[in-house]
C-alpha cells in the first residue's frame, strides 16, 4: 500500500466538498476519485492545478448503484487500493410532507440516503485491507424537525443510523465509521430563495440573520474536520453522530 491515502469523495463540485477536496489535497497529500453529476469549472481547475495523478474526476449519479460500483472500480484500477470514503453529496429542497409529490420519493431517497450503500458496499473489501475510514456528511436536521425541511431530516437521520450499525459490523475489521454534523455553512443559498415560501418564519430568521450577521461558518472550518476523519478518524469514536465542533476533534482543525 502507498503511504499516499486514496479516498473517494462524494459531491466535490462546490461548496464543502471542493473545500474537503482541497484540504485533502494539500494537507495530507492524498490522492482523490472525485464524484458529481456535472464537472464545475472550480473542480476542473482544481483537477489542473493537481493533476491527473492526485485527482480522478468521475461523473456520475450517487443515487445510482451501478455508478458507484463503477466509481470503486476505476479508483482500484488507478491506485488499487481505497483508504476513506466521503460521502457528502446530497440535496435539500424545502417542501411540507403535504406537498410532497409521491414520485419524487425514490429518486430523493436513493441520493439522500442509498447511495451511502451503494458506494460503501462495493468499497468494503477494499476497506478492510487498509482499516480505512468512512465519513458519512449528516446534519442538524437528523434530530430536529424543521418545517419543510421533513424527507432531508428522515435521509440525515437515517444516515446516523446507517454509521451506528456499519460501525458495530465493521469493527473487527477495524473500518471506522463517522456522521459529522458540519454546522451552518455558508453555502444556504437555495435555503434563503426557496425557504421563505415554505419553511417557518422563524426557522427562516434563523438561517437569514445567521447570513447577515457573518455567523455562518467557511466550509473549510468543518471541511478541515472531515478530511482529517476520513484519514485517520479515531476508531474510539466509531458509529457517533459528532458536531464538527467536538473538542475531540480538535487536532483536524486549520
Amino acid at each position: 500500500m502507498s503511504s499516499s491515502p486514496v479516498i473517494i469523495l462524494t459531491g466535490a463540485s462546490r461548496g464543502l466538498g471542493l473545500a474537503v477536496l482541497r484540504i485533502l489535497l494539500t494537507k495530507y497529500n492524498a490522492r482523490v476519485t472525485t464524484v458529481s453529476r456535472t464537472l464545475s469549472p472550480e473542480l476542473t481547475n482544481t483537477v489542473k492545478e493537481f493533476g491527473e495523478d492526485r485527482v480522478l474526476p468521475v461523473q456520475g449519479d450517487v443515487g445510482k448503484s451501478d455508478d458507484n460500483v463503477g466509481v470503486v472500480n476505476k479508483t482500484i484500477e488507478k491506485w488499487g487500493q481505497i483508504d476513506g470514503l466521503i460521502l457528502n453529496a446530497g440535496t435539500i429542497e424545502p417542501c411540507k410532507l403535504d406537498s410532497v409529490k409521491t414520485e419524487d420519493l425514490i429518486p430523493y431517497i436513493q441520493t439522500n440516503l442509498l447511495s451511502t450503500i451503494y458506494l460503501v458496499q462495493p468499497s468494503l473489501p477494499h476497506l478492510r485491507q487498509t482499516k480505512g475510514k468512512v465519513v458519512l456528511v449528516s446534519s442538524g436536521a437528523s434530530t430536529s424537525g424543521y418545517q419543510a425541511w421533513g424527507l432531508y431530516s428522515m435521509a440525515k437521520a437515517g444516515m446516523n443510523s446507517l454509521a451506528r450499525t456499519l460501525a458495530a459490523e465493521e469493527k473487527v475489521n477495524g473500518v471506522g465509521v463517522f456522521a459529522i454534523r458540519p454546522g451552518m455553512v455558508d453555502m444556504q443559498g437555495l435555503l434563503r430563495t426557496n425557504g421563505p415560501g415554505t419553511m417557518h418564519p422563524d426557522e427562516m430568521v434563523k438561517f437569514q440573520n445567521a447570513y447577515e450577521k457573518g455567523e455562518l461558518l467557511k466550509p473549510e472550518q468543518p471541511g478541515a474536520i472531515i478530511a482529517g476523519l476520513a484519514i485517520s478518524g479515531p476508531i474510539e469514536i466509531s458509529g457517533e453522530y459528532i458536531n464538527w465542533a467536538d473538542e475531540r476533534l480538535e487536532a483536524y482543525r486549520q
